[in-house]
């Protein structure tokens, strides 16, 4: 039988308890949405789709890094993974995912 002292043992912290209950953590993305006028938000939400002009596309935390023209439409804003989203009519601009999140520079929401 070994004996260790207890200078030897590492030190490791427990693990972060589940945001959700089920096991798995709840990762959010920073998401802001900039006009030529004003910065409207920046806020950590679930996840936003997005009226791309090669179509609609949805953005998760840890997203590749992308850029897409924007066309007028429907941003859609989930701030949890099952509620309802909030509709933001935008025209025009351009969306790009980092590291950092997703931004949103649009001509024009409201």
């Amino acid at each position: 039988m070994v004996l260790r002292d207890a200078g030897s043992v590492p030190n490791f912290s427990p693990p972060a308890p589940p945001a959700s209950g089920r096991g798995e953590l709840t990762r959010m993305l920073h998401f802001e949405l900039v006009t030529p006028e004003k910065l409207l938000r920046s806020e950590e939400v679930h996840m936003v789709v997005v009226p791309g002009t090669e179509g609609d596309f949805g953005v998760l935390e840890g997203h590749a890094p992308f850029m897409s023209t924007i066309r007028d439409g429907a941003l859609r804003i989930h701030r949890t993974e099952k509620g309802e989203p909030e509709t933001l009519t935008i025209r025009g601009g351009f969306a790009e995912v980092t590291p950092n999140g997703l931004t949103i520079l649009a001509e024009h929401a409201a």
